[in-house]
């Protein structure tokens, strides 16, 4: 085997909950993710060791990173998530061979969208099937875990409930499809950037034990396509931070709102979830906000979507 082809999804978090920083730095999360069918690709191919040689403006000798099309703004170098994703199975699990990873990008970059774990994510299934290391789905969430903190979810898909920093996962059962509309912002919105405004706007204030009353009862709807029941559900504790980083999102999901859906910032954002009633109305639907924002993207996607998957081996 000299290729294999793996693609991850974006997420979207239905509801996100955001407790003050942890001794160790991080936050602790109570989440709701859903995984939806917009897949970033990661090629990998086998490099002999002899072969290997360093990616420009990397010292990385073993990973080599590329890009069919746009990069979109991501990470070229060894800060990529996908080049530490093949790295981390090479040091683990003593790899001799390099690995060529050529990355399709259609989830947008720095967007709350978790396009970059995605990316790991699909690294992680593709160098495990590549190298043949029969690596379990657990063990590939664990080391997903030691890469970002949504990798694991890009790795299961579906619909899940998450805990700790966003790698304790719970799987949820949903019984229906759920329309999304996203609305991409071309300026991103950096993680620390929005979580640094969060503790500020906070002021450290304490945060309830119970993080989650929005959280539980949202695990109780993800099975309708109900908006009455969803949307006051829908709720994410970084929204606020995200308006003070960049204030047009605040109108944005205004004018959204008024057309009867329900719409959050995803994540840190600058992305702007919209979930519609069904497929017909989200169609319709994206092509209104495509003309009321210009300045946006509208991208329909619909949830929740498989897990990171092998697509082709040869």
């Amino acid at each position: 085997m000299h290729t294999v082809l793996a693609s991850a999804p974006a997420k979207v978090n239905l509801a996100l909950r955001v407790g003050p920083p942890r001794l160790d730095g991080f936050h602790p999360l109570d989440t709701v993710f859903e995984a939806l069918d917009l897949f970033d690709d990661v090629r990998a191919t086998a490099l002999p060791d002899s072969d290997s040689v360093a990616q420009a403006g990397s010292g990385n000798r073993s990973v080599r990173l590329r890009y069919e099309g746009d990069d979109g703004g991501a990470p070229t170098g060894d800060t990529n998530l996908a080049v530490r994703a093949a790295q981390l199975l090479r040091e683990r699990y003593g790899i001799a061979d390099g690995v060529e990873l050529t990355l399709t990008k259609r989830i947008p970059v720095a967007a709350g969208l978790a396009g970059g774990s995605a990316d790991a994510a699909a690294t992680l299934v593709a160098c495990n099937e590549l190298w043949g290391l029969g690596l379990d789905a657990p063990t590939l969430r664990e080391l997903g875990a030691e890469l970002g903190s949504d990798v694991p979810f890009c790795l299961l898909g579906g619909v899940a409930h998450a805990t700790g920093r966003g790698e304790e996962l719970r799987v949820l059962r949903p019984g229906t499809m759920h329309s999304w509309i996203l609305l991409v912002s071309p300026h991103g919105l950096s993680t620390p950037d929005v979580f640094r405004e969060f503790d500020v706007i906070m002021g450290y204030r304490p945060v309830p034990e119970s993080l989650v009353p929005e959280t539980e009862e949202l695990q109780g709807t993800v099975g309708t396509a109900d908006l009455r029941r969803m949307a006051p559900l829908m709720v994410n504790d970084l929204q606020e931070a995200a308006f003070s980083l960049y204030p047009t999102l605040r109108s944005i999901i205004g004018k959204t709102n008024s057309y009867g859906v329900a719409a959050l910032v995803s994540g840190s954002g600058p992305t702007v979830a919209v979930l519609a009633e069904d497929a017909t109305t989200a169609d319709a639907l994206a092509g209104r906000l495509a003309r009321d924002f210009p300045e946006l993207t509208a991208l329909r996607a619909d949830g929740p979507a498989g897990g990171a998957h092998i697509r082709d081996a040869s």
